[in-house]
């Protein structure tokens, strides 16, 4: 048989595919149930799968001390709950009073924040350009008013969130609430869900599924450890910065700044807008001193930390992840691009895998003329 005639039936089913969910998603009222009842699984299953990928290798350490793994998990878990419990007594008042403090200001930061930028335009409106005011040069728009505008729609957005996370507290603790059993499976039978996964694959196949599967975990592994643990001495650093010169909020600054170091490249950006703000808030002269500490921080980050733990293991071009992160944010919003890298190195290594797999059944049998 041609080629060109398994070429035309490959086609023709991913046709096929594409047209029944084209036509699913014209059917009013069928998706939103699958849509919800897909929303309530992906979401314990993938954080289950981040600390699963967090803890292991403390599981198997503790293995290998001769600890039974149903009492390493346990020991894991008593650790984890005595953490949050002190989280709970001595960071949750700070973070819960900062946050308050900052909601309820937030109207009145927006103001002065709208102050001290009409002060310092009107300082640079003083400079002059060749001779000329800069207040003389006529660029066609008010920009005073134009910033006000932005700031105006930031402000209504950053309440509209707020609103939002507070109503979905329901949901996010009915989700998480499933974790710890997700995890503790997962952590228990560790081995024994490849052992079944490959154990299904054909026999001829389990040797590219065996070395594909090895080269998927480890990146993930590398991928999720590395970035937790380059967080979060990012933030430590940050937070002894931002409390050496003496910022509001530096807590739930700091929490933003992990949270977003989380995205490779552009994190840091994002990290810094909100402490970049409330800095110019408080003092513009502090700007300068907020970018220094985030910026010596990612020095540490970059020079340092990163190359011990991640060497060449993340094998992304940057310009690639910029493309993949604004992909998954325009497609699936911040959770989107949470998982947007991690899915990427994923199918890479299926594709790479699958195209070796390809390539050496094409030499070890070849068409015959």
């Amino acid at each position: 048989m041609f080629r060109s005639d398994r070429f035309t039936r490959i086609s023709l089913h991913i046709i096929f595919v594409l047209l029944i969910l084209f036509l699913l998603t014209k059917i009013p009222g069928i998706l939103a149930p699958l849509k919800a009842a897909f929303s309530l699984i992906f979401f314990p299953i993938a954080l289950s799968l981040f600390f699963y990928y967090l803890f292991r290798p403390t599981i198997r350490k503790l293995n290998e001390w001769r600890i039974k793994r149903p009492w390493s998990i346990l020991l894991l878990y008593v650790v984890a709950v005595s953490v949050f419990a002190g989280c709970v007594i001595w960071v949750w008042p700070i973070f819960r009073s900062q946050f308050l403090n900052f909601s309820e200001n937030l109207p009145s930061l927006a103001q002065t924040f709208s102050d001290q930028l009409q002060t310092l335009l009107l300082q640079v409106q003083e400079q002059e350009i060749w001779g000329t005011p800069i207040n003389d040069i006529d660029v066609g728009i008010d920009i005073p008013q134009q910033l006000s505008g932005y700031l105006e729609n930031f402000i209504n957005s950053i309440s509209n969130s707020l609103t939002s996370v507070l109503s979905v507290a329901a949901w996010i603790f009915l989700v998480v609430s499933t974790v710890p059993m997700i995890l503790y499976f997962m952590l228990k039978d560790d081995r024994k869900g490849y052992a079944f996964l490959l154990k299904a694959v054909p026999m001829k196949y389990r040797s590219i599924f065996r070395h594909m599967a090895k080269d998927i975990d480890s990146a993930l592994s590398s991928f999720i450890v590395g970035r937790v643990f380059l967080a979060a001495c990012v933030g430590i650093f940050d937070l002894i910065g931002f409390l050496v010169i003496d910022i509001p909020y530096p807590l739930l600054l700091v929490l933003f700044i992990i949270a977003t170091d989380m995205i490779p490249y552009i994190g840091v950006y994002l990290g810094a807008i909100p402490a970049v703000l409330v800095g110019f808030i408080d003092s513009p002269a502090n700007v300068l001193w907020i970018i220094l500490v985030i910026a010596l921080g990612q020095m540490l980050r970059n020079n340092l930390l990163s190359p011990i733990i991640y060497g060449s293991a993340l094998d992304i071009h940057p310009l690639t992840t910029v493309f993949l992160l604004l992909g998954g944010g325009a497609i699936g919003g911040f959770i989107a691009i949470l998982i947007v890298i991690p899915t990427y190195m994923v199918v890479k290594i299926v594709a790479i895998h699958l195209y070796r797999f390809y390539r050496s059944n094409k030499l070890a049998r070849p068409d015959i003329q």
